[in-house]
């Protein structure tokens, strides 16, 4: 099942960027929450869904993608030119809503893998 949740995980990624590149007009009729507050839960939910897939030891490469992620959306962000904005800030809130994610998956939520398995039937102990 790897396999299938390293795809599910690029989809994952793929939404976000979507989600990070609509233009503006048709965002704020869609999600009326905080930007900042968006942008570290979204970051927080890809890095507590990788950690699952990523060993802890490799948690700084997973950090770094995030980080690079959301760099690269703020730059897409402000040269698009399509009613958003590039925001240093929503970097910041991206890596502590990475660290936040890595600190839930360090705490447990990493198993999810091995819980889902078990739900299923492919394993015999949570």
């Amino acid at each position: 099942m790897t396999r299938v949740w390293w795809v599910l995980g690029l989809l994952l990624v793929c939404v976000a960027l979507v989600v990070c590149l609509v233009p503006m007009p048709q965002m704020n009729q869609t999600f009326s929450f905080n930007d900042k507050i968006a942008h570290g839960l979204g970051h927080a939910g890809l890095a507590m869904y990788f950690s699952g897939l990523v060993e802890r030891r490799s948690w700084w490469k997973l950090f770094t993608f995030l980080l690079l992620f959301g760099v690269l959306i703020e730059f897409a962000q402000h040269y698009m030119d399509v009613g958003r904005e590039g925001d240093v800030r929503d970097v910041i809130f991206n890596a502590l809503g990475s660290l936040t994610g890595l600190l839930a998956g360090y705490l447990g939520v990493a198993r999810w893998p091995v819980w889902i398995s078990w739900m299923l039937g492919k394993r015999a102990v949570p």
